[in-house]
């Protein structure tokens, strides 16, 4: 014959008092971290079918860093991008130059600092303009960057110029 299972041990109730001395200072940190983060970082996504960034989709910007380098992704408010972008519109690029780094486009090629960039300019068509048009050969000026894609018809400086510091949300990273 089996021995019964002992039954089971009901505890008391916690008092409210008792469990809201616990409960609201937690809560209190867990509002105050989700505040803070929230704050600092913001997520987004690329749905374009044609992405600049083919191999990236979603990333992650820290508004507290706005200490671009080159080479690094950087977040900004899209000025002067129409018809592609809406004025306010958050961008993700890469900071192909800085302050100071001498640009040069051509209907050819885009070069910084002597070393190629991007080829061509495949969307002077599509914008109703002459290639001569966005030739440049120019200091990037103090408080600019030069941003563009990855992908050849990438809307970039070449067609719109700088990203000046106003604009800038902060540096971003690829997730996926």
């Amino acid at each position: 014959m089996k021995a019964k299972p002992p039954p089971p041990v009901i505890k008391p109730k916690m008092p409210l008092k008792v469990f809201l001395l616990k409960a609201v200072p937690i809560l209190l940190l867990v509002l105050t971290v989700e505040h803070t983060i929230g704050q600092r970082f913001l997520i987004g996504g690329d749905d374009q079918v044609d992405r600049c960034l083919p191999d990236k989709r979603i990333y992650i910007i820290d508004t507290y860093n706005k200490d671009i380098w080159r080479g690094d992704l950087i977040a900004f408010r899209a000025e002067r991008m129409a018809p592609y972008f809406k004025d306010s519109q958050v961008i993700i690029k890469i900071a192909a130059g800085v302050a100071g780094d001498h640009v040069q486009v051509d209907s050819q090629q885009t070069t910084i600092n002597d070393s190629l960039i991007i080829d061509g300019l495949p969307l002077a068509d599509k914008l109703r303009k002459l290639p001569v048009t966005f030739k440049r050969d120019e200091t990037i000026p103090a408080g600019a960057y030069w941003v563009t894609g990855k992908a050849p018809k990438s809307f970039d400086s070449r067609y719109w110029g700088y990203v000046y510091d106003y604009q800038v949300i902060g540096r971003a990273y690829a997730l996926f």
